[in-house]
């Protein structure tokens, strides 16, 4: 175990942390509105990892520490405090921050920099500046500073030496033979203490969990969560004929003992375990999305294919690839590539017998897809996404595969409707009255090349017709538009910001992202590059664009998607956003949006966990509501794609309940009634572990244990 060198801090640097409510207060001046309560749970958290880290108020100082909160209770935001007292605290400090991309880097910068005036306020003995924040490559830090750079940094030859590594989205470090996790276990040394950040920490496999405990210096939690692990084993691969009763005695006594030798190097909540906080997220309700079950003529497709492949890779003819493709069920684009390819490439290669199957099986293929047409399920999802518009909602959908995506995406474009364009104000008296709102009348600022784009866009179309249809039943006799700009709330809720406000945050997060940024000094010559400038389409999809021109227009044609990410989280511009999981994770999809559509699932649990949280965050549409998150998991009756659903939805439920020991799974490796004894064993065990968890929550200290210390 490598030593633990002193980190020499003085509880007074961290005391106004027993302050959140002045803090909240400062910060709403600064313009940043809290949630007090949440703000309260984060002080207390950064508060117990500090004294745990530095070995105050006599705990016994620690190498590391995981903070495992749940998906949208602000880990980002604690460590930022963190931090900011660390690096702040004099005596040479300085922070490393490793985030898994270039969209989690510029959100660490902004997440640091919020917290500037704030401490200000609340904390100005640390002295925080602007220029302490690294976003780049630094060999050597200088003192206060904090470096954020993405995962790929740790590879590089320079060590990086700090007080504090932090570590975010850690779970990507889990694999023993991937480059960040060898990174990670040689820059190790280099750091004084280590801070994980994850919300899925657990896994079935003992190695991955293990290997963290190891970063941070928990080796005595090691044992008990091996037997843990081998527990949860035992109930995804063990024989399902035993006593469900027997299995979950020695699944929650195991479990426990886990827990409490973790107690001392992990920190958790649960989002469902904060009662007082819940009215900040809003509820979680089903999203039903009936799908019809499966045609006979749909069914025979899917066979037809299955037995084309079968015989076509028996003969040579292929190598490789699923027959039974989990994207036949969901979608045709990828089906219809599949035959298509069969047809051009495998059928010259065949000899007979074999070339007459596969052709008259490809032969019965085309025929059955001129009968069938669109997919029953994305037609079913279609038209509930239509009624949820309808309503003012904006939808999220996730999907697996780019393939789905793309044709969930086109045919979402072709069957909403577009938005009645209603007897507005003409665009040249709107880009007066947007300018005459957001103070840029008579401004002759430099930013005005990345300005006049903005308020083009603005003025666009489905722009302007969104913003009409807020100012109420009949808008007509508006006397001054500016006027209603910045006096009505978006999206017709009282309780939304301003419209003129929701305009002006969203131009200041383009213009934060260099990619935004750039994408604004495009459009002074392609306004097109906007999401939602073509007036047309309502939906917009992050994804691998498809190769059909005329979609062109639907797709985010570069890697960086912050200009969609931040757009959506507007009132403004497209409605529908059809993204892949590489959105899954680290990216706030919450403020006008509570509709989330898994349209098609990943095989871990742990990735539909990540994509529930984009929506169920701190001040997220369904608290501004007061209505209900509404999660959709829509199945294809009749196929695999239904199995699937079901064991996911399942899992999902127990995430929790096992800290994320939640298998990934094979749909054809499943049984059916092996899967109905663990929802046994996991209902048993669910009444001895309902509590087991708590006792990872932040501790809060008395404050006359801080008043002793600082004596």
């Amino acid at each position: 175990m490598l030593p633990i060198e002193p980190l020499n801090l003085h509880a007074r640097q961290w005391q106004f942390l027993s302050n959140p409510d002045g803090y909240a207060q400062a910060s709403a001046t600064a313009g940043r509105k809290l949630a007090l309560e949440s703000t309260r749970r984060q002080f207390v958290t950064a508060a117990d990892i500090l004294v745990r880290l530095n070995g105050s108020l006599g705990e016994e100082p620690r190498r590391g520490l995981l903070l495992a909160d749940d998906v949208g209770l602000g880990k980002t935001s604690v460590a930022a405090l963190v931090a900011w007292v660390v690096a702040s605290s004099g005596g040479g400090r300085s922070v490393r921050i490793l985030a898994p991309n270039d969209v989690m880097v510029r959100r660490w910068e902004a997440e640091l920099l919020d917290h500037i005036a704030p401490l200000g306020s609340c904390a100005p003995h640390l002295d925080v500046r602007k220029n302490h924040v690294k976003a780049r490559r630094v060999v050597r830090l200088s003192s206060g500073s904090i470096q954020v750079v993405k995962h790929s940094y740790a590879s590089s030859e320079s060590p990086l030496a700090c007080d504090l590594l932090i570590v975010d989205e850690a779970h990507r470090a889990k694999g023993e033979q991937t480059s960040f996790s060898k990174a990670l276990r040689r820059q190790r040394k280099y750091a004084k203490r280590v801070l994980i950040l994850t919300a899925t920490p657990f896994s079935i496999r003992i190695e991955e969990l293990q290997r963290m405990l190891e970063l941070i210096g928990a080796d005595e939690a090691v044992p008990f969560v091996r037997a843990f692990s081998h527990a949860l084993e035992d109930l995804y691969s063990g024989n399902t004929s035993r006593s469900p009763e027997i299995v979950a005695e020695c699944l929650a006594a195991k479990a426990k003992a886990a827990v409490e030798a973790m107690a001392k190097f992990v920190i958790r909540h649960s989002v469902d375990d904060l009662p007082a906080e819940q009215h900040w997220f809003g509820d979680r309700d089903d999203w039903s999305i009936p799908v019809p079950p499966a045609k006979p003529s749909e069914e025979e497709l899917i066979l037809r294919m299955d037995r084309a492949l079968r015989v076509a890779s028996q003969e040579g003819a292929i190598t490789g690839g699923a027959r039974n493709d989990p994207r036949f069920h969901v979608g045709w684009r990828h089906f219809d590539d599949v035959s298509r390819e069969l047809h051009l490439e495998s059928v010259p290669l065949l000899a007979e017998p074999a070339k007459s199957v596969v052709s008259n099986h490809l032969a019965a293929v085309e025929q059955l897809r001129k009968e069938v047409g669109i997919h029953s399920k994305i037609a079913a999802v279609t038209e509930e996404v239509k009624n949820a518009i309808a309503l003012g909602e904006k939808v999220l959908l996730f999907c697996h595969h780019h393939a789905t995506a793309q044709e969930l995406t086109a045919c979402l474009d072709k069957n909403l409707p577009t938005l009645k364009k209603l007897p507005s104000p003409g665009p040249r008296l709107w880009e007066i009255a947007w300018n005459e709102a957001l103070g840029w009348a008579h401004d002759d600022n430099d930013e005005q090349n990345l300005r006049r784009p903005f308020v083009r866009w603005l003025c666009g179309d489905l722009i302007r017709t969104q913003t009409w249809s807020w100012f109420g039943a009949d808008p007509s006799g508006l006397s001054n538009l500016a006027e209603a700009i910045n006096t009505t709330p978006a999206r017709g809720c009282r309780k939304a910001e301003l419209i003129s406000d929701a305009a002006r945050r969203l131009y200041d997060a383009m213009k934060v992202s260099s990619s935004s940024r750039e994408v604004l000094k495009r459009s002074t010559e392609r306004l097109d590059l906007l999401p939602g400038a073509n007036g047309a389409s309502r939906v917009l999809a992050v994804c691998d664009p498809s190769e059909d021109q005329r979609e062109a227009h639907l797709f985010v044609h570069n890697r960086q998607p912050d200009t969609a990410i931040s757009v959506f989280n507007s009132p403004f511009g497209p409605d529908v956003l059809v993204v892949t999981d590489k959105l899954s994770e680290g990216i706030d999809l919450h403020r006008y949006c509570r509709h989330l559509v898994h349209y098609e699932l990943d095989p871990s649990p742990i990735r539909t966990v990540q994509r529930n949280g984009r929506v169920r965050r701190v001040n997220s549409w369904a608290a501004v509501t007061g209505k209900s998150i509404k999660y959709a998991y829509p199945a294809f009756r009749g196929t695999r794609d239904h199995r699937v659903v079901q064991i996911m939805k399942k899992r999902i439920d127990s995430f929790s309940l096992l800290l994320g020991g939640v298998q990934d799974f094979d749909i054809d490796q499943v049984a059916e009634s092996d899967e109905r004894w663990r929802n046994e064993v996991i209902q048993l065990a669910k009444k001895r572990l309902a509590t087991s968890a708590k006792i990872l929550r932040a501790r809060e200290f008395s404050e006359d244990a801080r008043m002793q210390r600082l004596v």
